[in-house]
């Protein structure tokens, strides 16, 4: 893998990834659910259609989100595809295109092109394992703070097979993935069909976090694989996705844009699986609960009331509320002689809040962050 600066974004930056395997190897992608998507997300859909998903390289950018911009969008997704085929000697439905960034600005496929030579050059440079993945989660960010990695060895071989994730994410993240992109890759190879494999986990991780309610034009989640897992590592192999799509799940979330505190809400006693997933979104999408959060207020009333309007069956005479490891109303009566711990709870930069809605034993958890001034002023200026 290899990362320059292309000049796409703003400042002096990384913002040009590229990822190339020995020879193809098999890959699966989940897309953004937005009905209006940039046009590398088509390409790289129809790409891994044709080749059967097979994939050789992939290309990624940021800066720019190459969304909404006609035939010229397109045309340039096809032409950065084409390059990198060319320069590797594949076909080109073995290349997939990623961007993020700015939507509905003209995209400058000449810096692609004239960054294009150095970035294959940088494949062959003396770098270390480690400095490569830094240098390859950093170029993708846009308003993170901090690059986002997860590693999980499959077994306990330091040398052995293993899963490797990079992500970006910080703002318009909502259950439907987000503004992002994750790249997850393996040098096993588990026998199961990937594409189920990955849904799976994107289900129980991306689909799980939110920071303002907004999906993205470009979102994306690769699952790219090679070498053939041993009959032992199957289920490690299932282990370790899962674990990988939660780390960097959570990870964005903890990195929304103007975050302070990565906040869990947990769901449990639920009747249906449905039924406590949509009551953890609607208390995680509350910007009441959000903006109490930050505030270090240990509203209950809030949570409470999210979980009221979010639809599912619950029993009001046995549901409980809390924060942290206190119960802050259950029975129908608040407790006060708990908030004090609830809020020295909320002073820290991990916030659990749980409901127990009282009508069954099932539970589901969702990740979000707080909501500051921060994050009014870094999208009002979003583009100044």
């Amino acid at each position: 893998m290899a990362a320059v600066d292309a000049g796409i974004a703003a400042g002096d930056r990384l913002d040009l990834l590229l990822i190339v395997a020995d020879e193809a190897c098999s890959a699966s992608c989940v897309f953004t659910r937005n009905r209006v998507v940039a046009s590398p997300v088509a390409l790289s859909r129809s790409h891994l259609e044709r080749s059967g998903g097979q994939v050789r390289a992939i290309l990624v950018n940021a800066g720019n989100a190459n969304a909404c911009t006609g035939e010229e969008g397109d045309l340039a997704a096809q032409r950065e595809a084409d390059l990198v085929a060319e320069a590797l000697g594949c076909p080109v439905e073995q290349v997939l295109i990623f961007s993020t960034g700015v939507i509905g600005s003209r995209f400058p496929i000449e810096k692609v092109e004239a960054a294009l030579p150095g970035l294959l050059l940088e494949l062959d440079a003396e770098r270390s394992p480690e400095e490569r993945v830094q240098r390859a989660a950093a170029a993708i960010m846009t308003t993170d703070t901090r690059p986002k990695i997860a590693r999980h060895l499959l077994g306990k071989d330091e040398d052995g097979p293993q899963i490797l994730g990079i992500a970006k994410g910080s703002g318009m993240i909502h259950p439907d993935m987000a503004t992002m992109l994750g790249f997850i890759l393996s040098d096993a190879q588990p026998s199961l069909l990937l594409q189920g494999l990955l849904q799976a986990a994107v289900q129980e991780s991306f689909h799980r976090i939110t920071v303002d309610g907004d999906t993205s034009t470009n979102d994306a989640v690769l699952l790219w694989v090679s070498g053939k897992a041993e009959e032992e590592e199957e289920v490690l192999f299932l282990e370790g996705l899962d674990e990988t799509c939660l780390s960097l799940a959570k990870q964005i979330a903890g990195d929304g844009e103007g975050a302070t505190k990565l906040i869990e809400v947990r769901v449990s006693k639920a009747l249906m699986p449905t039924h406590a997933v949509t009551v953890a979104k609607t208390i995680a999408q509350s910007l009441l609960v959000k903006t109490a959060v930050h505030g270090e207020d240990p509203n209950w009333g809030r949570i409470l009331a999210a979980a009221g309007r979010a639809g599912a069956p619950l029993d009001t005479r046995k549901i409980r509320v809390g924060i942290g490891e206190v119960c802050l109303y259950e029975e129908d009566h608040p407790l006060p002689e708990n908030e004090e711990a609830a809020k020295r709870h909320l002073q820290g930069s991990e916030v659990l809040l749980w409901v127990e809605l009282g009508t069954g034993e099932v539970s589901a958890s969702c990740w979000t962050c707080d909501l500051s001034e921060d994050y009014i002023k870094i999208n009002a200026e979003y583009r100044t």
